[in-house]
């Protein structure tokens, strides 16, 4: 069976010069407007997991290979969350 894949994002906040990735959904939009309102979009990317995202997040800035921390189990996304977040970005707005 083909894993379930999510959208990610990488935000940037121009005041503090820092970054946060977060999964797209409604609770990630929220906390990222919370953080830093000013802050702009700088990379996408389609994950299938958390350790995969982890790792990708760190291949973009350049970071290497990701280590989970010890006791930490792989969790790969589902059908349920990727239906929620398709019907998430038909009617999202990032204004």
């Amino acid at each position: 069976m083909a894993p379930h894949m999510l959208r990610f994002e990488i935000w940037k906040d121009p005041a503090s010069d820092s970054h946060q990735m977060s999964r797209v959904t409604p609770d990630g939009d929220s906390l990222r407007q919370a953080i830093s309102h000013a802050a702009v979009l700088v990379h996408t990317f389609d994950a299938s997991s958390d350790f995969d995202a982890f790792q990708k997040n760190h291949d973009w800035h350049g970071y290497g290979t990701w280590n989970a921390p010890a006791g930490l189990t792989e969790r790969a996304f589902t059908e349920a969350e990727a239906i929620a977040q398709r019907e998430y970005l038909a009617v999202r707005n990032i204004d």
